[in-house]
C-alpha cells in the first residue's frame, strides 16, 4: 500500500515541467503538472508522460506566461490523450485596460516583442482551456491548488502582481499600496488548510518504470542561517526581469515536510513568502538557477536540504555563486543538466527499478571557485 510523494523535474535545458504526485492509501493517487516546456520540448514531454502511464492531472498551473513554461502546456492541453479536473493561470488580460496593452505592444522594440508574446500565449493558452472544458481559476497567495498533493499558492498575491504588471508594461501607479516600499514592509498572509472532501478522485492508470535518477532522502533540522552567507558571491539584492515576478511561487506539505516550487520568481517575489516557510526539505532554484533571482537573504531562510535545478549547464545556468550559497548552507543540490530527468520521493511510492543515485554539484575548496566534476555517483540504470 502506497503512502508516499514525489516530484519529477523533467530535462528540457532552460525550461521547467513538473510533476507532483501524492499516494493515499485509500483513495489512490493525485497528481498536479506544473508547467509544460517550451513548445518545442512537447514531444520529450509527452514521451515522459505517456511512458509512465501520467495521463490525468487532479490540477494544471500555469507558472507564467513565458515560452519555456508555458509553449508546450499549450499543446499538453490540446491534446486529448491527457484529462485535467481543474486549471490554474493568470490572465493578464484581467489586470490591465486593453487600451493599455495595446500601447505597451505596439512597435518593434524588445520591450513591445516581449509584452506581445505574453498576451499571445496568454490567449492561446485560455482558449485551449476553454476548449477542454476548463475554465481557468487565477492562482493568488492563499488560494488552495489541491488537498492531495497538499499544494497551495504562495505568491503572488493579486496586489503584488498588479505591481509586477505595472512595471512589465511600463505603467505608472500612483497608488503608494502598489510601491515595492510597502511591500516590504507588508505582512504576510498565511496560507489556509483545505479539506480532503473537496477532492476528485481521478482514474488511475497503469505505472510503468523508466531509466533516471533519484536523490536520496536524509532528514535535517531546522536552523536560522542568517548572515552566513553575508561575505559570499549570493547578491544581496539581486534584480530578475519584471515578468518573472508573476511565477505562481507554490508550497506542499507532505509529513512534515516542506516543499516549494519557485518557477522563475526573484527575490522581491520570494521575500513576500508567507513567514512560515523555511528551513525547506526540497527546492525548486528559480529560473534555472540564475544568479538574479535568490538574495543572500532568501537560501538562508529557505536553506533546502535537497535544491533541484532545470538548466542547461552554460556559464550562468546555473550561477556558480548560488549553486555554492546553497551547498554552504547545508544543501545537496542537483540539476538536469548533469543528471536527465530528475525524481525525488518521500514515504512508499512504487519503485523506479531503472532509477540510480543523481550527481550532486561540488565545489572545491573555497565555495566559489568552480565545481569538481569528477566527484560523482555514476549512473548505471
Amino acid at each position: 500500500m502506497y503512502d508516499g510523494f514525489e516530484i519529477d523535474m523533467l530535462s528540457l535545458g532552460d525550461a521547467d515541467c513538473l510533476v507532483v504526485t501524492q499516494w493515499h492509501p485509500q483513495y489512490g493517487f493525485f497528481r498536479v503538472l506544473i508547467d509544460g516546456g517550451r513548445g518545442s520540448d512537447v514531444d520529450a514531454v509527452k514521451d515522459f508522460l505517456l511512458t509512465r502511464g501520467f495521463t490525468h492531472f487532479y490540477a494544471v498551473v500555469k507558472t507564467h506566461a513565458h515560452e519555456d513554461h508555458a509553449g508546450g502546456l499549450i499543446k499538453l492541453v490540446q491534446d486529448t490523450r491527457f484529462t485535467f479536473t481543474n486549471a490554474w493561470m493568470h490572465d493578464i488580460r484581467n489586470h490591465i485596460d486593453p487600451d493599455i496593452l495595446r500601447s505597451a505592444s505596439a512597435g518593434n522594440s524588445a520591450h513591445a516583442d516581449a509584452v506581445r508574446q505574453v498576451i499571445e500565449t496568454t490567449k492561446e493558452l485560455w482558449s485551449s482551456f476553454v476548449n477542454r472544458r476548463l475554465i481557468p481559476k487565477e492562482p493568488f497567495t492563499g488560494d488552495a491548488i489541491s488537498g492531495l498533493p497538499y499544494l497551495a499558492v504562495l505568491g503572488p498575491s493579486q496586489p503584488f502582481y498588479k505591481r509586477v504588471l505595472a512595471d512589465f508594461a511600463k505603467i505608472e501607479y500612483p497608488n503608494p499600496l502598489l510601491s515595492p516600499a510597502f511591500w516590504a514592509t507588508a505582512p504576510k498572509p498565511s496560507v489556509m488548510p483545505i479539506s480532503l472532501s473537496s477532492l476528485l478522485r481521478p482514474p488511475v492508470p497503469s505505472y510503468p518504470v523508466s531509466s533516471s535518477i533519484f536523490a536520496p532522502i536524509n532528514p535535517g533540522p531546522s536552523i536560522s542561517l542568517a548572515g552566513l552567507l553575508s561575505n559570499s558571491k549570493v547578491k544581496e539584492s539581486p534584480t530578475t526581469q519584471p515578468f518573472n515576478n508573476t511565477s505562481v511561487i507554490l508550497g506542499s506539505v507532505f509529513k512534515g515536510n516542506r516543499m516549494m516550487f519557485t518557477a522563475d520568481a526573484g527575490a522581491g517575489s520570494l521575500d513576500c513568502v508567507p513567514s512560515e516557510w523555511k528551513s525547506l526539505t526540497w527546492m525548486q532554484v528559480p529560473h534555472h538557477g540564475s544568479n538574479g533571482n535568490l538574495s543572500q537573504a532568501n537560501i538562508e531562510r529557505f536553506h533546502p536540504r535537497y535544491a533541484y535545478i532545470s538548466s542547461c549547464g552554460d556559464s550562468s545556468h546555473p550561477s556558480r555563486a548560488i549553486v555554492s550559497g546553497l551547498i554552504k548552507t547545508g544543501g545537496q543540490v542537483f540539476s538536469t543538466h548533469q543528471n536527465g530527468h530528475l525524481w525525488f520521493s518521500l514515504g512508499a511510492v512504487p519503485p523506479r527499478s531503472n532509477y540510480s543515485h543523481a550527481f550532486t554539484l561540488k565545489g572545491t575548496g573555497n565555495p566559489e571557485s568552480v565545481f569538481d566534476w569528477t566527484d560523482f555517483w555514476t549512473h548505471t540504470g
